[in-house]
């Protein structure tokens, strides 16, 4: 949300025909709102370079207008070139606004306005990020896949371990990719982390007992590091079964440790 303040008082009143227009109470001024957008609403997007989404006047009216409202309310009488300097003054803020309003309002997007996307929306990006990974793919952007993984990394809530076929760090417990949909196995999870020298670690690290209760139970717990059974789970922990030989390969390596 756009950080303004809001000292307004908002009436609507009724024309002589019927039609209902918006005022704001600005600092004991009331100001037309549909009056003031109507006038400003063409140089905001030019100066903002928004234009390059194409969107319907309407759209960008329907977008801008409570943003202008808001920084209306705290002039007595707000100029176009006032409203113009707070809007570039806070651009980074208006861009995300309107990165959400393409993500949640449009079920298609241009490669354009989802470029737009991938480069403003910061934090709104995270519950879309499927569907901007999935269309990134249709137009062929890897460019902005990798961007697209910066801000997985930086805004969103990444797992330790990441998906064999985007690698993004976005594989749950279950072992589904939260980005785009994959569903790894777990031969294929372990090839993805070297899971042979994660065992090697484990056996260094963790004591004789923690080793033989993850041998006897077939299973150990992978996140940030690998853990016995029996330790503390963290939410996206993924459960790999040990296989045969990967029991065999622990056994020699815990005979081979020195104990001190």
């Amino acid at each position: 949300m756009l950080a303004v303040k809001r000292k307004r008082t908002t009436v609507t009143r009724r024309t002589s025909r019927g039609a209902r227009r918006s005022y704001s109470r600005s600092r004991g001024a009331i100001v037309n709102i549909d009056r003031l957008i109507d006038n400003v609403i063409d140089d905001v997007v030019s100066n903002l370079g928004l234009d390059i989404l194409n969107l319907t006047r309407q759209e960008y009216v329907e977008i801008l207008k409570p943003i202008v409202e808001g920084i209306a309310s705290t002039y007595s009488r707000p100029s176009k070139e006032a409203i113009l300097a707070r809007l570039k003054a806070v651009a980074d803020r208006v861009y995300m606004m309107v990165s959400a309003y393409l993500l949640e309002k449009k079920e298609n997007v241009s490669e354009e306005q989802l470029e737009f996307i991938v480069s403003y929306g910061g934090p709104v990006l995270c519950r879309h990020v499927q569907r901007i990974y999935s269309q990134l793919k249709v137009y062929g952007r890897s460019d902005l896949i990798g961007q697209l993984r910066v801000s997985w990394e930086r805004y969103c809530n990444p797992t330790p371990i990441s998906c064999p076929r985007c690698g993004f760090r976005a594989l749950t417990p279950d072992l589904v990719c939260m980005v785009c949909g994959y569903e790894a196995g777990e031969e294929e999870v372990k090839r993805a982390i070297d899971f042979e020298q994660k065992l090697r670690e484990f056996v260094e690290i963790y004591d004789k007992a923690s080793v033989e209760e993850a041998i006897e139970r077939g299973y150990v717990l992978v996140g940030e590091t690998v853990k016995p059974p029996s330790a503390q789970r963290e939410p996206y922990d993924i459960e790999l079964r040990l296989s045969k030989s990967e029991r065999e390969f622990m056994k020699r390596l815990l005979s081979e440790r020195k104990i001190g």
